[in-house]
């Protein structure tokens, strides 16, 4: 930056102090500081203590003020020095002058600020008529407050700057970690498959060597079975032949001795039913053979469990449910924890309230969903009632159409000593005279069903579920409920596919599949369990 002029070093050397602008009829003190006359007597009226020079705090007396003409001179000479310099021609002016903007009616540089008017002024404007009685201060000092705004939102703009670039940088660094944490993964995954494929491949491969070794066996043993046959078929054919020709001989032949006693001796070396004959195959082929059908029923039901869990694990979030023990009908009674249920058969004097079912024995889940894909497990604790309490419940209820009444439910309560065990899931389960035995339900339920009266559990009605009993599981549909299972299992798994549309149902434990709706949801869709059965239990899991 250029050196400052010398004319603009004099031009600091008369500026007032306390007005920062050039001295007005200067006047100086004891301490010989000089001021403007007009300043320094209004200093005076406003202070009341003893008086302090603005620059060196000195105490000075007002009445020592004296006026000092020769600065008053000086201070005239250097301002018309100063306008002589600012008319000067443009290219006689260092080019930082020339870039600064001048007063467009006098073309004189812009020194000062009026207040009043809110105008920036040349000298000339300032000793102008209109101008001259107005409070006018220089550019920087007028500028002072606005640039200290300035300088105040800037500090705070850096620092949010500043904040947002670590944060940028915090997030870059996450971002990174977590892209790198994913690359990871994606080895992970491929790895994972590789090993199960190569567990495939293996298990494949013994099966196939397996089976290759069971067929080797059967063809031989065809092979035999067949070279053999047909020898002894051939061999039957000659002594046949033989014997077609003899029974054709004369009588007398036949009685002659010597050839009786050829007859009889081939009766005797082959006697009647007396023939090669044996079983196609061996008991050792066909004891591999049941074997090896075991090992494939084990690889599919092993196929369907794993495809089932990880498909849930993958593609399902596992949600815990809790029963809202508002809708739940005054024979239930909900566990404190909310996650288990029984029959008491006894109503409790519960407040009636219009979200509760009555008198169907149903409940809710207290969480209802919208979207996405849950799941979550029922167990099924069966303790059945035995064959005395059936009776008794049979009269109180009014026997065969069922507990509650429920048209399509009705007629399912058939007697039972206890319930099957699952190791004989593929065996019928003993009905008497079509009468099913009693059941609870499970599955889900739109928010807006009906909760009073006897009602039809269908998916027409807002009802997706499950009816278990001692004789297996069955579909709530329109007439009758059809049969799926000739067992029931202990503990069903339920997935909710809200917006695909479908309600999956599981054996929990083996993880094969049981029965699959498909619908349109719309609303919430909520948990529901039924429960009829006296001395039963429903848990929720987990």
């Amino acid at each position: 930056m250029a050196a400052a002029s010398p004319l603009r070093e004099l031009e600091g050397e008369v500026l007032c102090s306390i007005c920062l602008d050039y001295l007005r009829d200067p006047v100086a003190v004891d301490c010989g500081h000089v001021f403007c006359h007009h300043c320094i007597i209004r200093l005076c009226e406003c202070t009341r203590q003893p008086l302090h020079c603005s620059l060196c705090k000195a105490i000075f007396k007002k009445e020592n003020i004296r006026h000092v003409w020769q600065m008053a001179s000086l201070v005239e000479n250097i301002w018309r020095m100063k306008v002589d310099e600012e008319r000067a021609p443009r290219e006689d002016r260092p080019l930082e002058q020339n870039a600064e903007k001048l007063c467009g009616l006098h073309l004189e540089k812009l020194h000062y600020y009026c207040k009043d008017d809110q105008q920036i002024l040349c000298v000339m404007c300032r000793e102008s008529r209109e101008h001259r009685h107005h409070a006018a201060v220089l550019l920087e000092k007028a500028a002072q407050p606005f640039r200290g705004k300035i300088l105040n939102h800037l500090k705070s703009l850096k620092g949010d700057r500043d904040r947002i670039e670590k944060f940028q940088s915090t997030g870059e660094d996450e971002l990174e970690a977590l892209l790198t944490k994913f690359q990871n993964h994606r080895q992970d995954i491929v790895s994972v498959f590789e090993q199960g494929h190569q567990f495939l491949r293996e298990r494949e491969q013994c099966l196939l060597e397996l089976l290759e070794g069971i067929e080797q066996e059967l063809a031989e043993g065809r092979n035999s079975y067949v070279t053999k046959g047909s020898e002894e078929v051939l061999r039957l054919g000659t002594l046949i032949s033989e014997l077609e020709k003899k029974s054709q001989q004369p009588a007398i032949e036949l009685l002659q001795v010597p050839f009786l006693c050829v007859c009889l001796n081939f009766f005797h070396e082959y006697p009647r039913k007396k023939f090669w004959i044996e079983k196609p195959i061996s008991a050792a082929v066909k004891k591999r053979a049941e074997e090896f059908a075991d090992k494939l029923l084990s690889l599919e039901k092993g196929i369907r469990g794993f495809n089932g869990k990880l498909r849930r694990d993958l593609e399902y979030k596992t949600s815990e449910i809790i029963l809202n023990s508002q809708t739940a009908n005054g024979y239930l009674s909900v566990s404190p924890n909310g996650k288990s249920m029984i029959f008491t058969g006894l109503w409790t004097n519960k407040y009636q309230q219009g979200q509760r079912f009555d008198p169907e024995p149903g409940v809710l889940g207290s969480k209802g969903f919208t979207w996405g894909k849950v799941y979550w497990e029922v167990k099924v604790d069966r303790i059945w009632w035995g064959a005395e309490e059936e009776e008794a419940a049979m009269k109180y209820w009014g026997g065969a159409r069922g507990v509650f009444g429920t048209s399509d439910l009705g007629g399912l309560m058939g007697t039972t000593d206890g319930y099957r065990n699952e190791n004989e899931e593929l065996e019928e389960w003993p009905q008497e005279n079509g009468i099913w035995p009693k059941f609870c339900l499970v599955g889900v339920a739109r928010e807006s069903v009906v909760r009073r009266g006897f009602l039809n559990f269908s998916p027409e009605e807002g009802f997706w579920t499950l009816q278990l009993c001692s004789a297996g599981v069955c579909i709530g549909t329109s007439p009758e409920p059809f049969q799926i299972l000739s067992y029931c299992p202990r503990q069903i798994g339920v997935a909710l596919d809200y917006d695909g549309g479908k309600v999956t149902f599981t054996n929990a434990r083996t993880q094969e599949f049981i029965y699959e709706f498909s619908s349109s949801f719309s609303g919430r869709i909520f948990p529901f369990l039924w429960l009829n059965c006296m001395r039963s239990r429903l848990t929720l899991r987990p």
